[in-house]
């Protein structure tokens, strides 16, 4: 019995951080994403002096840009929006010429 326990345990552990890792490879965003994350990411800092702590939340949700950018899209651009701060551009849609506004 304790082998197979061990045997169960031993696959579960490997499969657990196969799947991690498959999770991560998939999360990724194209560099225009990232690069609006971190836009958004720059805006959402600047709401903060440089004295004034923010929240590990905040700072968890700021520094997945580069793991998971469309998420992290979504959390700061909602948190923008209910602060009633203006997006940055979004380079990733098309906007009409002489647009400067942010189409969403």
């Amino acid at each position: 019995m304790k082998i197979v326990n061990f045997c169960l345990m031993t696959g579960l552990a490997f499969g657990l951080s196969v799947a991690a890792a498959a999770q991560h490879h998939v999360a990724r965003g194209t560099p225009s994403d990232i690069k609006y994350c971190n836009a958004l990411a720059k805006s959402y800092l600047s709401l903060y002096p440089a004295q004034e702590g923010m929240t590990a939340a905040d700072v968890t949700t700021l520094s997945r840009c580069d793991s998971d950018p469309q998420a992290t899209i979504a959390a700061l651009e909602r948190k923008l929006k209910d602060k009633k701060i203006e997006l940055p551009p979004d380079d990733r849609i098309a906007q009409s010429p002489g647009s400067t506004r942010n189409a969403q």
